[in-house]
């Protein structure tokens, strides 16, 4: 099984991600997530981007990357933001070395910024 799975945040058309290869991972309820938490990340995320200081880990556009086994194929959850932009998409198949054809992008309520 090739691609990865993981949290990402999208900001000035440029992707910030952590991710794991789906092989590394348990499947769990038929599907594979990994343990990666945006609050978590954060710290780890915020320093390879000097504006990043000015914000909170909820406030930039960011979403997640899981595996359905079912489907037999990765789910993209994000916000309106990255749905709307092809530029944002094509980072995260890019980053997540997966292919268009074997995902979905579904909009999740959880990364809505206010």
């Amino acid at each position: 099984m090739n691609g990865c799975i993981g949290v990402f945040w999208i900001y000035k058309s440029q992707i910030y991600a952590k991710s794991i290869q789906i092989d590394k991972v348990k499947p769990i309820r038929g599907f594979i997530d990994s343990d990666f938490a945006h609050y978590q990340e954060w710290s780890e995320i915020s320093i390879q981007n000097k504006d990043f200081y000015l914000y909170e880990y909820e406030d930039i556009p960011r979403g997640r990357v899981v595996y359905d086994i079912e489907e037999n194929q990765f789910i993209i959850y994000c916000n309106e933001i990255i749905l709307k932009k092809e530029i944002s998409k094509r980072l995260i198949l890019e980053k997540f070395q997966i292919l268009n054809e074997n995902s979905i992008f579904k909009e999740d309520e959880h990364y809505r910024i206010i």
